[in-house]
């Protein structure tokens, strides 16, 4: 495979630099007896398929057996709760996620390019100490946008010639693609993808991957 040679990273979050699902369905827990709703409707094999799509459609994946009204009032309170609880631990960052960052950081800018809420980009850098690795961030929950414009605006904004996108799942890939980005496939998270430029199959693969 030929190495991708480029002097700005872009990561997605959930499922490429964290697993987030015990800590996305404990909010989640919460935000249902808050609102009324069973929390037994809660399916551990939706949230995956929820994590990396706005928040527009979160609350039709994960409970869709409820109203759509409810599913927002739920939606709501779950985010407000997940970024509380980042701070515990029961989100789990991947293995030499910290090290690899480093590593990346001393020859290039790194960034960040999330379907999230509000502040939980911020809660995430903060609990893990990552916050000088970081050029800049995007999230949807700042701007109400997809993340291939989002993706745009982040390239646009800090003057990107060259960069490569690295995430786990089909938006990550769409928002390379419509931003003519090199796209790396982080096998380890929660997407099954069959189109990628590279694929790696831990966090640290990058240090391989990328010329």
């Amino acid at each position: 495979m030929e190495r991708i040679a480029c002097q700005n990273v872009v990561l997605d979050l959930d499922g490429t630099l964290w697993d987030p699902m015990e800590l996305s369905m404990e909010a989640w827990r919460q935000a249902c007896l808050e609102h009324g709703v069973d929390p037994k409707l809660l399916v551990r094999e939706r949230f995956a398929r929820a994590f990396g799509h706005p928040a527009s459609v979160v609350g039709e994946i994960v409970l869709p057996a409820v109203s759509k009204s409810l599913q927002t009032k739920v939606l709501d309170t779950a985010n407000e709760l997940e970024v509380q609880l980042i701070g515990t631990s029961l989100g789990v960052l991947f293995d030499g996620v910290k090290t690899t960052l480093e590593h990346l950081a001393r020859s290039r800018r790194l960034f960040l390019c999330s379907n999230c809420q509000s502040g939980y980009i911020e809660a995430f850098l903060l609990t893990y100490g990552l916050e000088k690795m970081f050029v800049d961030s995007i999230c949807s929950g700042d701007t109400s946008q997809g993340k291939g414009i989002n993706l745009g605006m982040l390239i646009a904004r800090n003057s990107i010639v060259d960069a490569v996108m690295v995430g786990d799942m089909h938006s990550d890939y769409d928002a390379a693609r419509l931003n003519n980005l090199p796209f790396i496939y982080a096998s380890y998270g929660f997407g099954d993808l069959r189109e990628f430029d590279a694929k790696i199959d831990r966090i640290d693969g990058l240090l391989h991957v990328l010329a």
